[in-house]
């Protein structure tokens, strides 16, 4: 103890700062009652008690319960309840989910080994909000979460699995005992637990705390993901969190149609609906009939035969009709296949098949939408009038997006666009 307080009074003296003695408190754990009274007279501290709060977070000698982090929980549900966000789309509920609401628990998540029970909770209240804007299960989700918790380029929405999030960031703990031997934790992690075994071949016993136990389980979990000490993706490199959820995730291959959806070009809504069209997500009336939710399966759009995302995009009368309005605007007969790569497409150039991508999700949008308000308030607009509004979004997406100057071919074509 005495160290400590002359290495405070040396620090003091090199920054002009104060210990506030009685803002402080000395935590004990183990000592006795003699050595407490004596430690506390010579420090001027008063004797702290656990649990107690440090930088927002409990700290308690004991595993974290979900009581404990109930206070993350009431942050995303507060930021929800007060944001009044039911009336979002799809595609600003993502946005909120991936940087504000998970953002509020990634610092505990950096520190603790979370109770499943709270990730799982703050799992579904982001999936709740998500498909409904509300904390509350109201809405069947209609893609699986473990397809939105992958990349992009795997045909998810980009969003991480707590789960595995919170397991990457223990992670790096497990790293700095393979690499960093001389922290002074490490050093005390040796000492108490270690010993004289070597890190890698590490036998845990069954009577030391919950969390050591957790750690060595994710460390066998990690294990092979080690050669010599060296994280395996990254080698001669520290271990880093988002690489170590890659690793856990295991990811799938990529799909070949996630340049059509996610692109600087195509609106953040448009590109959802179109995404969850190739997830087959919508809920169109031969789902719904199926299920005992509507009463026929006709198309909402034309009466004329069974409702399903393959007759809407664009077997529909209704959606072939602004199919073949929107090919006499831009000059390109558009495909009526979800799947078509504009990239196979000689003469095409990057500036095109962005815009060409934009118009197909624009087109698949606005078709839902219509199809959407004849089902549940009898308005449908006429087929030039949802052109109409295509044209509108579409150039004034143009507008914002193009800074600098085009090649001559396609400036031709974007003066004709607009």
């Amino acid at each position: 103890m005495m160290i400590l307080l002359r290495t405070f009074s040396t620090f003091s003296k090199a920054s002009g700062l104060q210990m506030s003695k009685g803002k402080s408190n000395v935590f004990f754990n183990g000592v006795p009652t003699a050595i407490r009274n004596e430690i506390v007279h010579v420090s001027g501290c008063s004797e702290g008690t656990l649990p107690f709060k440090y930088l927002g977070v409990p700290i308690k000698p004991s595993k974290l319960s979900i009581k404990d982090c109930q206070p993350i929980i009431d942050k995303v549900l507060e930021r929800i309840r007060s944001l009044g966000t039911k009336k979002l789309s799809y595609a600003g509920r993502l946005i909120l989910v991936k940087h504000v609401y998970k953002s509020l628990h990634a610092y505990w998540t950096s520190i603790f080994i979370l109770p499943k029970g709270v990730l799982v909770k703050i799992e579904a209240i982001c999936r709740n909000f998500l498909w409904s804007g509300s904390s509350e299960f109201t809405k069947t989700p209609t893609v699986a979460w473990s397809k939105i918790c992958t990349d992009k380029k795997q045909g998810g929405l980009g969003l991480m699995n707590e789960c595995i999030r919170n397991k990457a960031a223990v992670g790096k703990l497990i790293w700095w005992i393979h690499a960093h031997p001389n922290k002074l934790w490490v050093k005390w992690i040796h000492s108490t637990y270690l010993r004289a075994s070597i890190w890698g071949e590490y036998q845990c016993p069954s009577d030391v705390s919950w969390t050591w136990r957790k750690v060595c389980r994710l460390r066998s979990e990690l294990q092979t993901a080690y050669n010599q000490n060296e994280w395996s993706m990254m080698p001669g490199k520290a271990y880093s969190i988002g690489k170590g959820y890659a690793w856990l995730q295991q990811a799938s291959l990529d799909v070949g149609w996630h340049h059509q959806v996610w692109n600087k070009w195509t609106i953040p809504k448009h590109g959802m609906v179109a995404w969850m069209t190739h997830q087959q997500g919508l809920n169109t009336k031969d789902k719904l009939f199926r299920l005992s939710i509507s009463s026929d399966n006709l198309c909402c759009l034309c009466g004329a035969e069974e409702e399903s995302s393959n007759h809407l995009f664009f077997k529909c009368q209704y959606s072939a009709e602004i199919l073949i309005r929107i090919q006499n605007w831009i000059g390109i007969v558009l495909p009526k296949s979800r799947g078509h790569d504009w990239k196979r497409t000689a003469g095409m150039t990057r500036l095109k098949v962005g815009i060409l991508n934009s118009i197909l999700n624009a087109v698949t949008y606005h078709i839902w939408r219509q199809r959407n308000g004849c089902r549940h308030d009898m308005k449908l607009l006429r087929p030039d009038g949802c052109v109409t509004m295509i044209q509108y979004e579409i150039r004034t997406k143009i507008n914002k997006q193009i800074t600098g100057k085009l090649a001559r071919k396609d400036l031709a074509w974007i003066e004709k666009l607009m």
